[in-house]
């Protein structure tokens, strides 16, 4: 099987992902290998001084929701307790990356850094994702999905509808497709507070780049023209959708699209100032 790649150009950002490998330019990074280790056995990555991409503070944690009480903002050691505390019989395994890139003909690369965990539940009852912001800055969870499948006695939608009002109140948007039985489906959307409000994507990818991602009018944008001053405006996802009635399937998203999408401007930065420092010229006349 082969691993995911996501080729990466320092100087204008994520700009393709797809499986095996491919030559990488002079100026570019590429994380890459996506590692599997069971309950966070890797060794952690160095961190460094981070550079600062100004925009919004982003979520308050303290008043944000949670999924499976996984909150945005939250350490990995956190979100790992959380999880577990969450189910104890969860099957969990983290996913790992590295950025390799090129200075003066030399191929380098970081230390391994950690970008998701993932959770399973026994018997195919579902799972939960928590996704990280990228190094230099130390890791923060940016988004969480959770899959729940009901497979016995499932809730009807109106009692699931219920049980979500009861956690995170009334949404901003309910959207039903009118179906019944197993074709029915019904999205509900709150407002993630704390975000901005030009929706940029139509989901979470949980550990996967974003700024590759960005949608304007129905259509992907060129990573060019996602500037940090355009993401900062970008609004959170946090939704539920629930398919058939009775439940047989429901998913929930929560997603802090600029924190992710400003971890990337700060690793774009942060390896650039590697590949500078590795292509250093030198001050001493050779020996001839």
């Amino acid at each position: 099987m082969c691993s995911k790649r996501l080729l990466m150009m320092a100087s204008v950002g994520l700009l393709v992902t797809a499986c095996g490998g491919g030559d990488s330019t002079s100026a570019s990074i590429t994380p890459v290998a996506d590692t599997l280790a069971d309950e966070h056995q890797a060794a952690p990555p160095t961190q460094h001084a981070a550079p600062r991409v100004q925009g919004k503070t982003g979520v308050n944690r303290d008043a944000a929701p949670d999924i499976a009480g996984v909150y945005l903002g939250m350490t990995p050691e956190e979100a790992l307790a959380s999880m577990k505390a969450y189910d104890a019989n969860m099957r969990i395994q983290d996913t790992s990356r590295y950025f390799e890139y090129n200075a003066l003909g030399k191929r380098y690369k970081t230390d391994d850094f950690l970008v998701a965990t993932h959770g399973q539940m026994q018997g195919g009852a579902g799972g939960l994702s928590v996704g990280y912001s990228y190094p230099p800055g130390e890791p923060r969870v940016v988004s969480v999905t959770r899959l729940h499948r009901q497979t016995t006695e499932p809730l009807t939608q109106a009692d699931y509808v219920q049980a979500l009002l009861e956690k995170y109140g009334q949404p901003a948007q309910d959207i039903d497709n009118g179906g019944v039985g197993a074709r029915a489906e019904r999205t509900l959307k709150w407002r993630l507070a704390g975000t901005g409000n030009t929706p940029c994507v139509l989901g979470a990818s949980v550990g996967n780049a974003v700024l590759d991602r960005f949608v304007r009018d129905g259509r992907r944008m060129a990573e060019a023209d996602v500037t940090p001053d355009y993401a900062a405006d970008c609004a959170g996802l946090f939704e539920y959708t629930l398919r058939g009635d009775p439940v047989t399937n429901a998913s929930g998203t929560l997603f802090d699209v600029w924190a992710q999408a400003k971890s990337e401007f700060e690793a774009r930065e942060w390896v650039q100032q590697q590949v500078a420092e590795k292509s250093r010229t030198g001050t001493a006349a050779p020996k001839l």
